[in-house]
């Protein structure tokens, strides 16, 4: 900035700040411009990078564990919607539930075989009704992997695995 003599007037002072303000103003938006086009540096980018893969190590786990819960779902609530449809049909006939997979699909409404990722199976002694789901080939993980469920016809005890390969609940 020029230095300001004194003997100056204020009219030769305003032009001279006039100059050196518009001086000012025309370069910073080049200031700013060329810091908004800077970009990120290595450091920054490696930040980044590293809270990513934290956030991976620590998410990946929980969301295959997370698939493999929502698999077991599947195996339960066709498990449970069988006991429940073999008990009601208990209670109005008296009759012994059935346990070949023609008539729980008929019947119950449990999916036949190879339809979904689980087989199913059951057996029935008087008063427990057992229903199992076994993993089949659709899914190479489930494969042979079990979730059983049973009822107490007598008691109304319903009880099920909690996840697959639990130990066989009993209902007596």
């Amino acid at each position: 900035m020029p230095q300001l003599n004194p003997s100056m007037t204020m009219t030769t002072l305003h032009p001279q700040l006039k100059t050196a303000l518009m001086r000012q103003l025309s370069q910073s938006p080049n200031r700013k411009k060329n810091l908004l086009q800077r970009g990120f540096t290595l450091v920054e980018l490696m930040i980044v990078i590293v809270i990513v893969g934290i956030l991976t190590a620590v998410a990946l786990p929980n969301f295959t564990s997370q698939t493999g819960k929502a698999k077991a779902t599947e195996a339960k609530t066709n498990i449970s919607a069988t006991m429940k449809q073999a008990q009601a049909k208990f209670v109005e006939d008296g009759a012994a539930p059935s346990t070949a997979i023609a008539d729980m699909s008929t019947n119950y409404g449990t999916p036949a075989n190879s339809v979904t990722k689980f087989d199913y199976t059951s057996s029935y002694t008087a008063p427990v009704y057992t229903v199992t789901a076994t993993g089949n080939a659709t899914d190479s993980g489930l494969t042979g992997k079990k979730a059983i469920g049973c009822v107490n016809f007598t008691t109304g005890i319903v009880k099920m695995t909690q996840k697959l390969d639990d130990a066989a609940p009993t209902c007596s």
